[in-house]
């Protein structure tokens, strides 16, 4: 088996908000955003396949399309006869285009405000207006025949994701809650103590649903009307939709006319798609693997599909039978090499584990290397109300591949285990996810064989906080932390001025503000003399605006002036997430030598 060469491991091209194209059309056609990486930046375009040939139709490249985020979408939407489509644009607001059967015809530009930021562009059953979301805080619309904009609603601190009915809709919350805290379908008034998210009607616009978790689990709940008389809760134990940290959350839908619909199951961090027969109230399984930007026409299921072995792919099913789906893979844009036995031996499917405790048993997953070094490395993810789900993550197969073992951690605060494990945080940030943390570390540590002296923590942003906490609550339980843009110091969090985030900050740490005691406890910065005997490398972007750099300067001072160990790698011109090649391809360079040193000492 070989290792996996960093190049292998760098930002990519991508495929985003995916859909199928809707109407009685020769063949099944299917849309998204391609994004591929040039030496000029990345270039977006929307494409058009053929789902039963290989025919591909570039249908706007200029001016160029937003891009898609991950999994989700929120940058185009079909016409309901499939002959028009409603592009956001990154220079030219929303654009209509006309279809000529697979061509654009013509590209219009919509009286869509060019200096604002736009997601989820919709078309009504009507066919005549168009919805859109504007910097995530107003609803408008545009009348196609008369060109004539209207602000439907600015009624609430933030809206996301713009759907059509007799009149505009959007997922809406007020600060300071997130929209996975306590949220409402606009027009309706909000539920104390219930997020909801996804609202859809079918391509028919007779039937709607939407996910909340107003039972405890984010689950999926269908509206009565002609079809079926009464409301209907797909009561499950497993959460159907992640948290709505952008636009365009596709994790469900309806078919063409509303009698089934298609959603996903988040299955202690893997997943799996399902239909559910509204007529027979039967439920189907149809794959495995994490599915984004789901869509249903005709008897065409299609989304995104990833899983630990499986680089994101676009896939079809054809549900003309529920009990023999026939699945179809037809387009991807991975590096080939992924495919080539030497490297895909080294994909690893994890397994779920917990680590039992006093207040609560913490889930993890553990990925196990075929080649094992006997190096262990604990990674907490960001958020921290956030879960990174079993997809495709070239980074861990690097360290994979050359022998360290996984364990990712889903301490309480973690998307995915239901809504009473996600609030559980509040209030406590900084301090019950470290404690949760290293009780997931002890367990490995103590059921696989681990010794502290050959353990690291790895994290990123809020995960970054974790780690650092986790040594500054028990040093010697690690020999090192590997971290990316930290969070360190919460008065500063708590000075922010991020309009997403930090007027949830308060809740979210426990704090009246950034001079309360529960603030310097959980600073990092603060406990210079933790890390002494404990070796830091942390990166971070000068540019980073979500999480200054401030941040990682204040821990290097307070590490050094302890006689500790820190080493600062400030990346020019990166923000919140590293996106330059060369930049990333020397934090691996310099990762994999500090952890040398590190384990050889």
């Amino acid at each position: 088996m070989s290792p996996i060469p960093v190049e292998m491991c760098l930002p990519g091209d991508e495929i985003t908000d995916v859909q199928v194209r809707p109407g009685d059309h020769y063949y099944q056609w299917m849309s998204g955003i391609v994004t591929t990486q040039t030496p000029n930046g990345p270039r977006n375009e929307l494409q058009l396949w053929a789902v039963d040939g290989n025919e591909t139709h570039v249908i706007l490249s200029d001016p160029m399309p937003a891009a898609g985020r991950g999994l989700s979408g929120g940058v185009h939407a079909w016409r309901q006869d499939g002959d028009q489509i409603v592009v956001v644009t990154k220079t030219d607001g929303i654009v209509l285009i006309e279809m000529n059967g697979c061509d654009a015809d013509s590209v219009t530009s919509l009286p869509f405000d060019r200096t604002r930021s736009w997601s989820t562009p919709c078309m009504n059953y009507m066919n005549d207006t168009v919805y859109a979301v504007a910097d995530w805080k107003e609803l408008w619309s545009c009348d196609l025949r008369t060109k004539k904009m209207t602000l439907e609603y600015d009624g609430s601190t933030f809206l996301m994701d713009a759907i059509a009915g007799i009149g505009g809709m959007c997922v809406a919350w007020d600060a300071p809650h997130m929209p996975w805290t306590q949220s409402t379908v606009f027009p309706e008034t909000v539920q104390e103590g219930v997020a909801v998210q996804q609202p859809r009607f079918s391509t028919n616009g007779f039937c709607f649903g939407y996910i909340d978790d107003v039972h405890g689990v984010n689950n999926l709940h269908i509206l009565g009307d002609e079809i079926i008389a009464g409301d209907v809760v797909l009561l499950d134990d497993c959460e159907h939709g992640g948290p709505t940290w952008g636009p365009g959350q596709r994790t469900w839908c309806f078919n063409t006319d509303g009698t089934r619909v298609a959603y996903t199951r988040n299955e202690g961090g893997f997943s799996s798609l399902w239909v559910y027969d509204r007529a027979t109230a039967s439920r189907h399984r149809i794959g495995q693997g994490v599915h984004g930007c789901v869509s249903w026409e005709n008897n065409t299921l299609a989304a995104i599909r990833t899983g630990a072995r499986t680089p994101p792919q676009v896939v079809t099913y054809n549900v003309t039978n529920l009990l023999q789906p026939v699945r179809t893979i037809f387009h991807t844009v991975t590096d080939a090499r992924w495919k080539q036995d030497e490297f895909n031996d080294e994909l690893v499917e994890p397994t779920v584990h917990r680590a039992p405790g006093v207040e609560v048993s913490v889930p993890y997953r553990l990925y196990r290397p075929h080649s094992p070094n006997g190096l262990l490395i604990v990674w907490v993810h960001g958020g921290p109300n956030d879960q990174w789900q079993v997809t495709f993550r070239p980074r861990f197969t690097y360290w994979l591949s050359r022998g360290y073992t996984i364990a990712v951690v889903d301490h309480r605060g973690t998307t995915g285990h239901g809504r009473q494990f996600l609030m559980a945080l509040e209030g406590h940030w900084g301090d019950m996810d470290a404690t949760d943390t290293l009780q997931v570390v002890r367990h490995v540590q103590t059921t696989q064989g681990f010794l502290p002296e050959s353990t690291v923590l790895m994290g990123g942003s809020a995960g970054g906080l974790t780690a650092l906490n986790c040594i500054v609550k028990d040093a010697p339980l690690v020999a090192g932390a590997v971290l990316q843009y930290p969070v360190v110091d919460l008065a500063e969090i708590l000075r922010g001025d991020d309009p997403f985030e930090t007027p949830y900050m308060p809740t979210l740490i426990g704090a009246t503000g950034p001079d309360d005691p529960v603030v310097a406890q959980r600073s990092p910065h603060l406990h210079g003399s933790a890390f002494t005997n404990t070796p830091l490398l942390v990166f971070h972007g000068d540019s980073d605006h979500s999480v200054p750099l401030v941040h990682s300067q204040r821990l290097h001072e307070a590490v050094v002036a302890a006689g500790g160990q820190m080493q600062l790698e400030v990346m020019a011109g990166e923000g919140h997430g590293f996106k330059n090649p060369a930049n990333v391809t020397a934090e691996y360079r310099i990762t994999e030598e500090f952890l040398n040193r590190l384990f050889t000492a």
